[in-house]
């Protein structure tokens, strides 16, 4: 009697240890108590440190869930980097991962009901929306004289600066070294050594950059030459400064209309009717899937004409390369958007129908680990936890740079006290400033054949000229 007790107890044991292993580590693959979890590295929520370890809100959150559940959690990133997405039946990423059984449960997926036909979800974690992230438009300081100042960026300065220097040098050389600027100095003015200085070079570089009138201009051939693509430079910095002032002072003249809009695309319907800006979708992310599957035509166009990006990484590049938004969440447009150099603007639409969407663990279909996880996730919620811990990790968030988020749907405007105008940038002025670099060259080598054909003039005419007969003989005289 005895041993049928102790078969039955025993039996019993077996049963439990063999279910709990099952809920603990579907894939076998570990030990009893850990659980394979598949996650993408990716800004906020998950880095890889120096160690192998990982930090970020979904390495606390998996660390809270421990404790309450007791499990043990291995990361392991997918295979091909890629959330999910189904593509002629077929599904990538973690999404296929999970229906593989290579993993138990995947971290920050987006809950679809495409995704839900395959696998199932926890409580949701997270509640998101998709934004934009764009190049932000040339900003300055709400002082008149920083304003004024902005006009040409600190690049264009020097360049006008440099180029400037640059000519004056070169006239320099030029006055000192052809001898038809020495010749031309002596028989008009009378005073060569006082015109033939390097301060007499800057201000006839400095008359001519201010259309002034000077009391002598160079008569060479380089030094014409060199003069003709200095005005040309001077003309052209003029004209970009002039046009400017034009935006600067128009936006000064209406403050009552309120600044410029201060993004070239302010809603996704915006982002699908415009060829000069083109989006940017993670490849494999819920982002993609999302426009592929949607039945609202703009969204199809945004998907059809959007460039396809390995990573957030990638498409931050490129939206700072500008002409380009990369549509992605609410955090990452706004990590990205709050750090320096304080060049790009998240693009919230509120009017469009991408609101908000929840993110949540994706586990294995009927898999015991949803029950579980749900409850943990629910206590987490409630008490705080969650909350705290998004915060944490993106304190980063909290208001560093000016007008950073910008709201707002079809013909909106995004109000503040800042002017917007466009600034001449090194675009502008480097085609000019090549030119002038080359101009000076040519002056300098068109110099250095004067020299040559007057040393070659002064030969043939030494060879040409009679012999001088001074010594002759004398006349006889009766003295």
């Amino acid at each position: 009697m005895a041993w049928a007790v102790f078969l039955l107890v025993g039996s019993a044991l077996c049963t439990i240890c063999s279910v709990t292993a099952q809920e603990a580590n579907l894939t076998d693959s570990v030990g009893s108590n850990t659980v394979i979890v598949g996650a993408v590295e990716h800004t906020v929520y998950l880095k890889k440190k120096e160690d192998g370890s990982y930090e970020g809100f979904d390495q606390d959150v998996l660390d809270e869930i421990s404790k309450l559940t007791g499990l043990d959690f291995r990361i392991k990133p997918p295979d091909d980097g890629r959330y999910g997405m189904q593509v002629d039946g077929q599904w990538s990423g973690m999404v296929q991962e999970l229906i593989d059984k290579k993993i138990d449960m995947a971290m920050g997926l987006y809950i679809t009901a495409m995704r839900e036909r395959h696998i199932d979800f926890s409580k949701p974690l997270l509640a998101e929306h998709m934004e934009m992230l764009i190049k932000k438009p040339m900003t300055v300081q709400t002082e008149w004289y920083d304003q004024t100042y902005g006009i040409m960026t600190t690049e264009v300065q020097f360049i006008v600066l440099v180029s400037f220097l640059l000519v004056s040098f070169v006239t320099f050389v030029i006055i000192r070294v052809s001898p038809y600027e020495n010749r031309a100095y002596s028989a008009e003015v009378g005073e060569a050594s006082r015109l033939s200085t390097f301060g007499h070079s800057l201000w006839l570089c400095f008359s001519a950059f201010g259309w002034q009138g000077v009391d002598y201009s160079p008569r060479s051939l380089s030094g014409r030459f060199l003069f003709v693509f200095w005005f040309l430079f001077v003309g052209w910095t003029l004209l970009l400064l002039t046009g400017a002032l034009a935006g600067f002072f128009l936006a000064t003249a209406t403050p009552s209309a309120g600044p410029v809009p201060t993004v070239p695309v302010q809603s996704f319907d915006d982002l699908a009717a415009t060829t000069a800006v083109r989006p940017a979708l993670v490849s494999g992310g819920g982002g993609e899937s999302f426009f592929k599957d949607s039945q609202v035509s703009s969204y199809r166009r945004i998907y059809e004409k959007a460039i396809k990006v390995t990573s957030s990484e990638d498409g931050v590049k490129r939206a700072r390369l500008g002409r380009t938004a990369f549509i992605t969440t609410s955090t990452v447009a706004r990590y990205h958007s709050n750090r320096k150099p304080c060049d790009l603007v998240s693009v919230h639409d509120a009017q469009s129908s991408l609101g908000s969407r929840s993110i949540g663990i994706g586990v294995q279909k009927d898999s015991p680990l949803r029950d579980r996880l749900s409850l943990a996730i629910l206590q987490l919620r409630e008490d705080g936890t969650i909350h705290t811990l998004y915060k944490k990790w993106t304190r980063e968030l909290e208001e560093q740079c000016e007008n950073a988020q910008f709201s707002g749907g079809p013909r909106s405007k995004q109000p503040g006290r800042d002017l917007y105008y466009r600034q001449l940038g090194v675009r502008d002025m480097l085609p000019i400033f090549v030119i002038v670099v080359v101009a000076a060259i040519l002056a300098l080598c068109i110099m250095g054949a004067e020299v040559l054909w007057d040393k070659r003039q002064q030969n043939a005419t030494r060879k040409a000229a009679p012999p001088d007969n001074t010594t002759g003989a004398c006349e006889d005289t009766n003295i």
